[in-house]
């Protein structure tokens, strides 16, 4: 009888074990898939950022008067100088580091490059299907693609007299997109597959990884070996089931791909153990980033029900200001009691400090006279 109890106790707590065992990995593939999902949303608000932003610069020159001028005399050293000028404008005044500019002529043919004044009558490296498409539909277009320089690029019609004359295209290297992610504690390691890598591109004689280059020249050069030392099965592995722990790091992968579905490589991204909790949805810190990324009313409903609490509690006056009006009705309930909970703890003044968006911390003594 005593064996047949204890046999029942090793059983129960065998049990037990295996069912605490299956929770903590659930709970751990939970917050994998958590992590995932917020990187990604930095990742693709950057991007959209940075595509809006070039598309912006491509429409302004292309509308430049003397750049017209310039293709319709075949003035290819005009068009250079006006490319190369503006270009270090951008970055000087707009603090637009890592920037190029070029036109296509007939044929998309390279009629002028901001960064060579040799450049002239040299086709493309490959098929650009979104060049193509803007000749036919005349609307500007940002893809991501590997042609000379590979990064974000963003193109639009020079129209003269109701014809397109050329295109402008601004391209903004992908060393900018991970410059912005490292503000977030996110390092990335943007990689392309080398076959598609044009022969002078200036990432041409980046570091190889796994058949793939680096396509940014400010990498980190600790991570970048780490990426570089995993086993076949493990880059594998990361590659196609997203993200992988290993290191003491969380890495995460996601597709490049341009807009006709062609594969160009991957970002992949990687966060230290100790910020893994932010990503992972332990820290409402992640709340105020997201919110400066520009979340949408969607974005903020399905952060806000992951929470178990009201996380509108912790936001402050200026924040309550600011998205008062960004808030999906779905969440008015939780964002109205909070709302009213910290406005009614201000002072008469610090209420007007704050509608006049001068909203200071310090406390303010006085009376409204």
């Amino acid at each position: 009888m005593k064996k047949i109890f204890v046999a029942i106790t090793l059983i129960i707590s065998a049990a037990i074990l295996v069912l605490i065992f299956n929770l903590n990995e659930k709970r751990e593939i939970n917050k994998k898939n958590m992590a995932y999902d917020n990187i990604n949303k930095f990742l693709s608000r950057t991007l959209d950022s940075e595509k809006a932003q070039s598309l912006s610069l491509a429409l302004a020159l292309s509308k430049n008067r003397a750049i017209a001028d310039a293709i319709l005399e075949n003035n290819t050293k005009k068009c250079f100088t006006i490319l190369h000028d503006t270009t270090e404008s951008f970055i000087k005044h707009l603090n637009r580091k890592y920037i190029y500019t070029q036109i296509f002529g007939k044929g998309l043919l390279i009629f002028a490059r901001s960064w060579d004044a040799s450049a002239s009558g040299i086709p493309l490296e490959a098929r650009r299907e979104d060049l193509i498409e803007i000749i036919k539909t005349r609307r500007p277009k940002a893809v991501i693609e590997t042609t000379v320089p590979t990064g974000i690029k963003a193109s639009a019609p020079i129209i003269y007299n109701g014809h397109i004359i050329g295109i402008l295209e601004v391209t903004t290297l992908l060393d900018r997109v991970v410059a912005r992610l490292r503000e977030y504690s996110i390092e990335t390691i943007p990689i392309i597959r080398t076959e598609l890598i044009s022969k002078g591109d200036i990432i041409e004689n980046n570091p190889s990884v796994h058949n793939f280059k680096i396509a940014n020249k400010n990498y980190n050069k600790h991570i970048s070996q780490i990426l570089g030392s995993l086993s076949k099965d493990d880059f594998n592995k990361l590659i196609h089931t997203d993200y992988l722990k290993k290191e003491g790091m969380f890495f995460a992968a996601y597709p490049i791909e341009n807009d006709y579905g062609k594969n160009l490589g991957y970002f992949i991204t990687v966060v230290s153990n100790e910020n893994f909790e932010n990503f992972a949805g332990k820290q409402k810190t992640l709340l105020k980033s997201i919110f400066t990324m520009e979340s949408t009313k969607e974005d903020i409903y399905h952060y806000v029900n992951s929470k178990s609490e009201n996380i509108f509690e912790t936001m402050s006056p200026e924040y309550i200001l600011h998205f008062k009006n960004r808030v999906d009705e779905k969440d008015r309930l939780y964002f109205n009691k909070a709302a009213r909970e910290k406005l009614q703890k201000l002072s008469k003044e610090e209420l007007i400090d704050l509608i006049l968006h001068n909203y200071h911390k310090t406390k303010k003594e006085g009376k409204i006279k």
